[in-house]
């Protein structure tokens, strides 16, 4: 029975191969976003709301753009594994006409809607201790920044894709490496007014976040068009619109998932605009939870990627059997996977939290949530798990119904009840929340 669940050597060598260097990407990725917002939490409360806030707003674009380019990734795997380079160009005509549209409305709505968007999570009844004028003014203040960050952003996601896609993950992963260090750098530079250069406070985060991604996308964009192999990326210059035909099928097949992705990249938000009810003090513990919960989350989103690459270009290449046997191993490895993920995430906790400069009770919140947060590791991983498998297979309005629509309608709808209509603290609320994950792994296996 073990033998349908657990793979032989060249199973886990393939799937390693593959998997370290998106996982070592995203590590550093968040490990420094963990540096960035101990950073930014030596600052005042006002200014580390206002930058939390503003992170949840770029939260849903950044899901907006990698909806935008997994959808076409699905088909571009399945045609470098069947050797279909036409097919693949197209699928860069697609990303880049879509990935434009999602930049121009991004910036379009962060510059015209930025008092609205920071006004919903400032409740008159749960001011706590902060002025919300000076939260609005230091979230617009970093927003109005990272606006420029947009573009190299999206051009990286498009590069980085077209690589992965074809199992080359190791420069996007160098690219990442070297954005997110000089990130660090720069931002210690340039918050605190070190070596000789002005305290920029909230701006200086902004500003570092900026120059780091436009090297970052040099590093991606250089690579792609000097080496040969990947010189595929270069049709855009020959012919920048896909075919009309090519930009139906891969319409057809992919709008979905960039719905997907922005609906539960918004219902994420919602769930933060539920928890802001209970005040000021619990969106700072949240953004703590979540910066530790996607330090140690991104092994099984990263592993979810690299099964999504293997899967793909085998059924690229007709191997159904082999992508079918495999799921169930793919499963099995991220409930193992999850259990130590679990373990890790509960003693390192302690640690992390020490390194904030914020009262005890906010700490004390932040705690508790990441307690409950660890206890639903291998209940999220399974999920991601199956989420990608599905999706490889092109099912995506599935994974529509299991992940957005699910998100808004079950957890957000459930979460918002409670929060009004109920007196229970944070503690439950946020508990029952991400309990409801389970009702989808049940249905999961049921029809399996």
């Amino acid at each position: 029975m073990l033998k349908k669940f657990i793979g032989n050597k060249q199973f886990y060598k393939t799937l390693l191969v593959v998997c370290i260097p998106i996982v070592l990407s995203q590590l550093i990725t968040q490990f420094v976003g963990l540096l960035d917002n101990l950073m930014v939490g030596q600052l005042s409360p006002a200014e580390y709301n206002g930058v939390a806030i503003a992170n949840q707003f770029m939260f849903i674009f950044n899901l907006a753009v990698f909806g935008a380019t997994a959808g076409p990734s699905i088909f571009a795997t399945q045609y470098h594994g069947a050797k279909n380079i036409e097919g693949v160009k197209e699928t860069i005509r697609y990303k880049w006409i879509i990935s434009i549209v999602i930049l121009l409305i991004g910036i379009l709505v962060f510059t015209l809607f930025d008092d609205s968007l920071f006004n919903l999570f400032i409740h008159e009844e749960n001011l706590d201790s902060v002025n919300p004028a000076d939260v609005i003014k230091y979230g617009k203040e970093y927003l109005s920044v990272m606006i420029f960050g947009l573009f190299p952003f999206v051009i990286t996601e498009i590069y980085s894709t077209n690589l992965r896609e074809a199992k080359q993950t190791f420069v996007p992963m160098l690219s990442n490496i070297i954005a997110v260090v000089l990130n660090l750098v720069l931002n210690y530079i340039l918050i605190f007014g070190n070596f000789g250069l002005p305290a920029l406070g909230v701006k200086g985060a902004a500003i570092a976040t900026v120059i780091s991604r436009f090297i970052g996308c040099a590093v991606v964009v250089v690579f792609a068009h000097c080496n040969k192999k990947y010189n595929f990326v270069n049709c855009i210059f020959k012919r920048f619109l896909p075919s009309k035909s090519s930009f139906v099928n891969i319409f057809k097949g992919s709008y979905l998932l960039l719905i997907n992705e922005f609906l539960w990249s918004f219902g994420m938000t919602l769930l933060n605009y539920c928890f802001s009810f209970k005040g000021l003090e619990v969106v700072a513990a949240m953004n703590i939870v979540s910066t530790v919960s996607n330090l140690f989350g991104l092994l099984g989103t990263s592993v979810g990627i690299g099964i999504s690459v293997i899967l793909g270009q085998q059924l690229g290449s007709n191997q159904l059997n082999e992508a079918k046997e495999d799921s169930d191993k793919y499963i099995f490895f991220a409930i193992i996977l999850g259990i130590f993920i679990t373990v890790l995430m509960f003693f390192i906790k302690d640690p992390i939290l020490s390194l904030y400069k914020f009262d005890r009770s906010i700490l004390d919140i932040a705690s508790t949530l990441i307690i409950i947060s660890s206890a639903m590791v291998v209940v999220r991983t399974y999920s991601i798990t199956c989420y990608f498998i599905i999706r490889s297979g092109g099912k995506i309005f599935i994974t529509f119904l299991f992940d957005s629509v699910f998100t808004i309608v079950i957890r957000f709808g459930v979460t918002f009840l409670f929060v009004k209509l109920t007196d229970l603290n944070i503690f439950y609320i946020y508990f029952i929340s991400e309990s409801l994950e389970i009702i989808k792994i049940i249905i999961s296996i049921a029809h399996q």
